[in-house]
């Protein structure tokens, strides 16, 4: 996979844009009540015919104006094609069939309607918020599902005066900052902070800026001294040595303050879970952690928060499906990895903010020269207010909950968040289908709309859990061009960008590989999608039971539980494996558990596999090329032909509403 220690070209959409109108008209937060009553009044004369009023009732109805209609078709046709919409517009209800529990992806909204707002006041408008007046909460949601997050974002970014007036109306009544809490502020036990904190070039020393908080008290007051503990949760993978950082509230620089700048970006965050040089392990313990904690306690804008990622096993790197998981996350867009943050910088800098996530602190009295001690070590996991990361699905007893939607809402989250910083990209998504299905020798005469051809992803690998015999599935696939089928083979190591393998990911129809972290990616792809993990072949006697079963998604799987995709598993046998194929029958079961103590190449995580492309091709013909979404036919097509199927994105009669299904075994 693409990694370079510096950061890639951003996403499209990310690079700072000039100054929004609404940017040059924000009124200043500190801005007392009275003034902002005052305000508005000013702006109902000014606005005579009541236009303003107009535009905040159709807001409080849900109606989004934009004067740019292009601009919002090709956004609403992505969010069509993935059956995903942006999450502060509307509220979503997760259907489930009769038996099971019917789930909002929301919070509970408010009930009162605002039909006249001739008469709004600053109280009556928080009680649409469901605020008091006083207290910021960005979660809480208006009628119509816009939150006080989402109002600030197109107050920062909505070009048409009479909306943003309308936005800046909502925000001053309804979000006050003077109590802003910030999403590593104390009420959060997964991230702790240090302020004014200064970095001596060539990887010199860390320190305080007493010079700014400092100076009338007592200068060791709140600077505790942090230490990093080197330490893996990885077995047999050593810590990076690389990672050093320390700070003491004793240290005094010696250079010149004013050639020790404050960064241009405020806040610096940093962040690591166990394992996280694995892309699911990535996902689901550090980027569905913070998510919660920043969509509810966003920043003030995105521009203020840098991102860094600590890949904690020994010199592993930050790659681009860690930049593309981050994209859902209110930031800056220049994710990088913690050792820009504590080497090779030629300059001294200073940071306002700097935050710490997924560590564990231990505390230690410190002298009378000092206020704290503590040491801080990698954790697990981010956790949210009570909800366990990685099992965000299952309880205590690690049973899994049919009705949660935690999986799926963090996807529509993901894939909302880059079709609203990005207008064309469904028109990009298209283009890189046409595009694939032309190195896949296909002519343009061929290719008249790209929509009618179904693109088949095999994963390919070229370091463990290589698929040997890709190349015989990929030629079997051949005989379904008639039916507009095509298999490509899909290397995430080949990708140049993030953005590139988001294009990738979004313009397969299925998605097809060996359990692992390469399907991760899956998510991406569109409404009624199709991933099919193959199951490796494990004896009972071996290690890793857990990646092949069948009576509830596997660790891979489970990020697809309750979506709209369709996700399938096919267990690989004894011929998958090519190992000790010239020993005796009676004798396979010494050999292999001889390569299992032997540098473990016959351990399912490390082994080459081959499969047979009737598998691919049985796929195809069974399941991706019947137009039936009904369960009941789904689940006999998958059982006649020994799929599993984790998760149906079906219909129970014609006329009823998709939902999903668990048809375990």
């Amino acid at each position: 996979m693409t990694s370079q220690e510096d950061p890639p070209a951003a996403i499209t959409g990310r690079d700072a844009p000039p100054l929004s109108p609404a940017e040059r008209r924000r009124i200043p937060k500190s801005v007392s009540w009275l003034l902002i009553i005052l305000i508005l009044v000013t702006v109902n004369i000014w606005h005579s015919s009541k236009d303003l009023l107009n535009i905040i009732s159709q807001i409080t109805e849900g109606d989004d104006i934009d004067n740019s209609k292009a601009m919002m078709e090709a956004q609403n046709n992505y969010l069509t094609e993935h059956e995903t919409s942006e999450p502060s517009l509307q509220m979503q209800t997760h259907t489930m069939p009769a038996n099971k529990t019917n789930a909002s992806r929301n919070h509970s909204l408010p009930t009162n309607n605002i039909n006249n707002t001739d008469n709004i006041t600053a109280g009556t408008a928080c009680e649409i918020c469901q605020g008091d007046g006083r207290i910021f909460n960005p979660s809480i949601r208006l009628q119509n599902g816009y939150t006080c997050a989402s109002i600030k974002q197109r107050t920062a970014n909505e070009d048409d005066e009479h909306t943003c007036q309308a936005f800046q109306t909502l925000e001053n009544l309804c979000c006050p900052t003077a109590n802003w809490t910030h999403f590593w502020g104390k009420d959060n036990p997964e991230c702790f902070h240090l302020t004014n904190i200064c970095h001596a070039p060539n990887d010199g020393e860390w320190f305080y800026d007493r010079s700014v908080q400092y100076s009338s008290q007592n200068i060791t007051e709140h600077q505790p001294t942090i230490t990093y503990n080197q330490r893996s949760m990885h077995a047999g993978v050593g810590s990076d040595a690389r990672i050093h950082f320390n700070v003491s509230s004793t240290t005094i620089y010696s250079g010149n303050m004013t050639e020790c700048p404050y960064s241009h970006t405020p806040h610096h965050v940093v962040s690591q879970s166990a394992h996280n040089h694995m892309m699911l392990e990535f996902y689901v313990r550090q980027v569905m952690g913070l998510h919660p904690w920043m969509r509810d306690y966003p920043p003030e804008s995105d521009q203020d928060v840098q991102m860094y990622v600590h890949t904690s096993a020994r010199n592993s790197r930050l790659l681009d499906g860690h930049r593309l998981f981050m994209g859902v996350l209110p930031q800056n867009g220049k994710v990088n990895n913690f050792l820009s943050l504590v080497q090779g910088k030629e300059t001294c800098e200073c940071y306002q903010t700097l935050a710490f996530c997924g560590y564990t602190r231990t505390a230690s009295e410190a002298s009378n020269i000092q206020s704290r001690n503590y040491t801080f070590d990698m954790a697990a996991a981010i956790t949210y207010k009570g909800e366990k990361s990685p099992d965000w699905c299952h309880d205590k007893a690690k049973n899994l909950d049919l009705t949660c939607t935690t999986y799926d809402d963090f996807r529509q989250d993901l894939m909302a968040r880059y079709a609203r910083e990005d207008s064309l990209l469904q028109h990009k998504i298209r283009e890189y289908r046409r595009q694939t299905l032309s190195v896949a020798g296909l002519s343009p005469e061929e290719v008249d709309d790209v929509d009618e051809w179904k693109i088949v992803g095999l994963t390919d690998r070229k370091s463990r859990r290589i698929w040997l015999n890709i190349d015989d599935s990929v030629r079997a696939c051949d005989g379904f061009r008639q039916q507009k089928v095509v298999c490509i083979t899909v290397n995430v190591e080949k990708t140049a960008s993030p953005e590139e393998q988001l294009l990738m990911h979004s313009s397969l129809d299925v998605f097809v590989g060996i359990h692992g972290s390469q399907l991760t990616q899956g998510i991406f792809l569109p409404r009624h999608g199709y991933i099919l993990e193959l199951l490796p072949w494990i004896p009972h006697w071996s290690w890793g039971a857990w990646a092949a079963r069948t009576d509830s998604p596997t660790p891979l799987g489970i990020i697809f539980h309750n979506t709209n995709l369709n996700h399938l598993g096919y267990a690989l046998d004894r011929d998958s494996v090519p190992l000790c194929r010239h020993v005796n029958k009676t004798d396979e079961t010494d050999c292999f558990k001889a390569k299992l103590t032997r540098g473990r190449s016959f351990s399912y995580d490390q082994r080459n596999f081959e499969v047979d492309p009737d598998v691919v091709t049985t796929f195809i013909s069974s399941m991706l090329l019947q137009n039936s979404t009904n369960c009941d036919s789904m689940k006999s097509r998958a059982a006649e032909n020994d799929f599993v199927l984790y998760n149906a994105y079906c219909s129970r009669g014609v006329e009823d509403e998709l939902s999903t299904e668990h048809y375990y075994k």
